[in-house]
């Protein structure tokens, strides 16, 4: 499993980024923002630890700035078509509002995983 799956990103994923759904969608209706936020934690949940083991691969493979370029990159453009998708027809009070965010903070967040992982923290 764990050639395929980070179970560490995936916990930290789900939390943050399911937290940070429900507050943007918070000035909806009560039940889709909880809907929202639970679609983004069972996303990110599958999303978390399959790329969170693909972005420990490419920082193990590719050296200085390049991983960076590599990992947030190839991340960020499947995990923005994907949340795009799953709150745009799916009735989340402020659809592009999330998207936005969640993309903005993807970027950072590979940054950041990306950053860990060549100090050897939240490896699998």
């Amino acid at each position: 499993m764990n050639k395929f799956f980070n179970w560490k990103i995936s916990l930290i994923s789900i939390t943050s980024f399911g937290l940070i759904t429900f507050f943007i969608n918070l000035n909806g209706n009560l039940f889709l923002t909880i809907f929202a936020a639970l679609k983004e934690m069972l996303f990110r949940f599958f999303w978390g630890g399959f790329t969170g083991r693909l972005t420990q691969t490419i920082s193990d493979k590719y050296k200085g700035i390049k991983a960076y370029i590599v990992g947030t990159v190839s991340v960020t453009i499947l995990a923005f078509v994907i949340t795009f998708v799953l709150h745009y027809f799916t009735f989340t009070p402020y659809p592009l509002k999330t998207v936005g965010v969640n993309t903005i903070l993807t970027i950072f967040s590979e940054i950041g995983t990306i950053f860990l992982f060549r100090r050897g923290l939240m490896k699998v």
